[in-house]
């Protein structure tokens, strides 16, 4: 079907135009003046007052509504799919955590099967975040294991093929190894639940590490040097690699605003949005146990924590993360748009067809209301699989 969408402003990556979109055989196929004519094959689509936004795309993801993905419950991913279109979602990573040693290549391998089925939002492939940590964080600290060659290859068979990215603190004792054979694998490497020395952080960049999981959370600072001077800490040797792009759990209570509005004065390509989400984001405030003893609670919007208020994840769904980087930390649409869409395609390889508005991409996209930004429709290549009930 060839559709052209008039009257909408258009959120590309190198501004918010009014002009009007061409999509054809399930592609973005040309940004057009309104004026312009095309031919009487052309269905119309009068899209006045809305907004035309890239489908959002989130690297992080270990759950949402009553799905936890590391259960692997059959059907779970192919459910997010489904509901995740109401938020404006046209691709995921499905997320593990650290899990036990003995069940993590079944883990993988049910995971993968089950992305295979899932329709509705892309399931891009999988996030094994861990198991190599030097901090735990919320994570089981009895899983965490040493990176190795040989842990990367079975991680990699098991994955079959969908194994997109790993989270890896890279100063343990045989990451080098670990990380060069996944990047040959072709997954991103993220530096996450680290204690890097900062002065290392540009070799670790050589090796392969080309992202962060959760950029200021579980990382530690320096104390203040005896002369005053500002000691280098992880985060600032972070800030200072040009090449590695920082996940941001956008919900004002994992990152301080003022910390999100630095980050947003970085290149565009700098900053990507991931949820974190645990099980039930998107749903109702509940108590949930997220590994044998250790329960903790979800509350829409914001960050799951365990009994002594210790931070597990979010319960932030994708748009509410893009919507809170417009209103608390003040970028615009387009920033956004680089932010939720074009920077986590580019991450995992995938910018040649997702991440933006722009011809010749695969038509994924939101339609927002103007003000509110709120999903009214979602569509993956060019087919609408989401629309709001008024």
């Amino acid at each position: 079907m060839k559709q052209r969408w008039r009257n909408a402003t258009l959120v590309t990556p190198d501004g918010a135009v009014e002009k009007d979109l061409l999509v054809d055989g399930g592609r973005f196929s040309a940004i057009v003046e309104r004026n312009s004519s095309t031919g009487e094959e052309w269905e119309t689509v009068d899209a006045t007052g809305r907004l035309l936004y890239p489908g959002i795309i989130d690297l992080l993801q270990h759950g949402f509504d009553v799905n936890l993905y590391c259960d692997t419950t059959p059907g779970a991913v192919a459910h997010s799919a489904e509901l995740l279109l109401a938020r404006g979602v046209t691709g995921f990573l499905p997320s593990i955590p650290c899990v036990a040693p003995e069940t993590m290549e079944r883990v993988l391998t049910r995971l993968s099967n089950d992305i295979g089925n899932a329709k509705g939002a892309r399931a891009l492939g999988i996030h094994s975040e861990g198991p190599c940590f030097a901090s735990p964080g919320a994570h089981n600290p009895k899983n965490i294991v040493l990176p190795s060659v040989e842990l990367a290859e079975r991680m990699i068979r098991a994955a079959e093929g969908l194994l997109k990215a790993v989270t890896v603190a890279p100063e343990l004792p045989g990451a080098e190894g670990f990380i060069g054979a996944l990047k040959r694998a072709g997954a991103s490497i993220h530096l996450g639940h680290s204690r890097a020395a900062p002065k290392d952080v540009s070799r670790y960049a050589s090796w392969g590490i080309d992202a962060v999981t959760h950029m200021y959370n579980v990382m530690p600072t320096e104390p203040p040097g005896n002369m005053g001077l500002h000691i280098l800490s992880l985060t600032d040797a972070i800030l200072a690699e040009r090449s590695i792009a920082l996940g941001l759990i956008c919900d004002g209570i994992h990152v301080d605003p003022k910390l999100m509005k630095i980050l947003a004065q970085l290149p565009r390509d700098r900053v990507f949005l991931e949820t974190d989400a645990n099980k039930y984001a998107g749903a109702p405030a509940t108590e949930f146990e997220f590994f044998p003893g250790y329960w903790v609670r979800s509350a829409p919007g914001k960050a799951v924590v365990d009994r002594d208020g210790g931070l597990c994840g979010s319960s932030l769904t994708p748009d509410e993360a893009m919507r809170n980087y417009v209103r608390i930390v003040g970028a615009d649409l387009v920033q956004a748009a680089h932010a939720s869409s074009l920077v986590p395609a580019r991450v995992i390889g995938r910018e040649a067809d997702l991440g933006s508005i722009s011809p010749g991409k695969l038509a994924d996209f939101a339609v927002l209301d103007a003000r509110s930004l709120e999903v009214v429709e979602t569509y993956v290549e060019g087919q609408r699989l989401f629309r709001r009930v008024a």
